[in-house]
């Protein structure tokens, strides 16, 4: 005795399958429509079936040449010239949105081999088209060396973006340390711009900019009479930032009080405002920055070590420049591009001389430090290319960068020199005349190594009749 099954519903498979499904008849009428149908056009069942399939405005004329061509075949008894290709198209949704797909059609014949209609799947390409975008979007942030509005292609700056991309997939608290100029707050815009809430506001406060008072009124807001002054309410900074990110700059420099009151809202989502006892509640993700030493600052008794636990759940250490000086090239033309367009000026490079002051200094401001050095450039160049003597001071001359380093703490070793290429070799020649012993000076290297590539690469000077 075999045990017996219950028979399937067809109509509950159709309705399972994950694709488009139409079902036309010879005359291209909508007779049969499934459920994916419904999610993907917006039309029901009742509002499609008996309508011809145009109502769709398959709106590539190869699929309406090809549709032509299947109700053609179909009356001409030839079925197997009505066999579709899968093709890619678009289609018109019940609200009037163009929605791309991809489909392909086969010509449905009755048991004595007539053909009566057409099946139609369909496969929604949104999602591949959205994750496509993506792709570009990346591909393109890659190719201009950098994240958001990070620049570097250096190994340690690409620790620093898949951190950022690691702390976007989630709403982890981050602690962002790093020296001063370092880009810790671009770390942070990006980490926000990355994650789920980037459609809701940022706000930025800057804690050290701000008494203990001052502070507090800022982040919790206060109500009217809370103090001498509050001569009415105000909105804190954690309900501005509610369903975002509130970014805290130099979280080092709080005070106990401030780190006591914002532990509660880290721990239990809920503040209160300056003067008023009722609890509100905190949808807000946190991302903290300092260049301070907080371990140290905790020995001495000026953080509190449970709220550096609390703040401290993912962190991101923004490297010094001196740390990856191979991004420098690609800093001084993000900085020069964004010049040129707000002052009208047309700089297009740095003379070798200049790149080997960039890369010998250590760059005690950081990144800060390195786009004000290119502003000053661009005050005194009158040309197309930053000569050495456009620079600062303290860049410019051996002397001083040696004793602003030393005197910052933060000697770095001699950086090699830019790898000399056969364009430089030749503009530098044609700057000099052609002169050897010059272009070798300008180069920083030996004129025999001047004579040596120019064999190497067949450059031959001008000849003049």
């Amino acid at each position: 005795m075999t045990a017996s099954h219950p028979a399937v519903d067809a109509e509950l498979l159709i309705d399972t399958i994950p694709n488009g499904l139409i079902v036309l008849d010879s005359g291209c009428r909508i007779r049969r429509w499934n459920k994916a149908m419904v999610d993907i056009t917006g039309y029901s069942e009742q509002d499609i079936i008996g309508k011809p399939c145009s109502i769709l405005e398959f709106c590539d004329p190869e699929t309406k040449e090809r549709l032509n061509s299947e109700q053609q075949c179909l009356s001409d008894g030839q079925p197997d010239k009505a066999r579709l290709k899968e093709i890619e198209c678009t289609l018109q949704t019940k609200s009037g949105d163009t929605v791309p797909v991809r489909k392909i059609g086969r010509v449905i014949q009755n048991g004595e081999g007539e053909s009566i209609g057409i099946l139609e799947i369909l496969t929604d390409l949104r999602p591949i088209r959205e994750l496509e975008q993506k792709i570009l979007a990346i591909q393109s942030q890659n190719a201009q060396g950098g994240l958001e509005r990070l620049v570097g292609e250096s190994h340690a700056m690409h620790e620093v973006y898949n951190r950022i991309c690691l702390a976007g997939n989630s709403d982890v608290t981050v602690l962002i340390e790093g020296e001063t100029g370092t880009g810790k707050e671009l770390v942070a815009e990006a980490i926000h711009l990355q994650g789920d809430r980037k459609n809701k506001p940022l706000i930025k406060v800057n804690c050290s900019a701000l008494t203990e008072s001052l502070l507090e009124s800022e982040l919790f807001g206060h109500v009217k009479g809370a103090f001498t002054g509050a001569i009415k309410d105000k909105v804190g900074r954690i309900e501005l930032a509610e369903g975002g990110t509130l970014f805290l700059d130099e979280i080092g420099d709080i005070s106990p009080l401030i780190q006591l009151k914002l532990l509660r809202v880290l721990q239990d989502h809920e503040y209160e405002r300056v003067g008023e006892s009722t609890p509100r509640k905190a949808n807000v993700r946190f991302i903290a920055a300092t260049h301070r030493d907080l371990k140290q600052r905790i020995t001495e008794g000026m953080f509190r070590e449970d709220f550096y636990y609390r703040i401290r759940v993912f962190s991101i250490a923004v490297p010094p420049i001196r740390n990856h000086k191979e991004d420098i090239p690609l800093l001084c033309n993000s900085f020069m591009q964004r010049l040129n367009t707000s002052t009208g000026k047309h700089i297009t490079h740095l003379s070798h001389a200049t790149n080997h002051c960039l890369m010998d200094y250590c760059w005690p401001g950081n990144v800060r430090e390195l786009e004000n050095a290119i502003e000053h450039a661009f005050v005194t160049c009158g040309g197309n290319c930053i000569e050495a003597d456009d620079l600062p001071l303290e860049i410019r001359s051996p002397q001083q960068r040696a004793a602003e380093c030393q005197q910052s703490g933060k000697v770095m070793p001699p950086a090699p020199l830019t790898p000399l290429t056969q364009e430089n070799l030749i503009n530098t020649l044609q700057a000099c005349n052609w002169n050897q012993s010059e272009s070798a000076r300008q180069l920083n290297i030996d004129r025999t190594t001047v004579w040596r590539k120019m064999k190497q690469w067949k450059i031959q000077p001008p000849t003049h009749k």
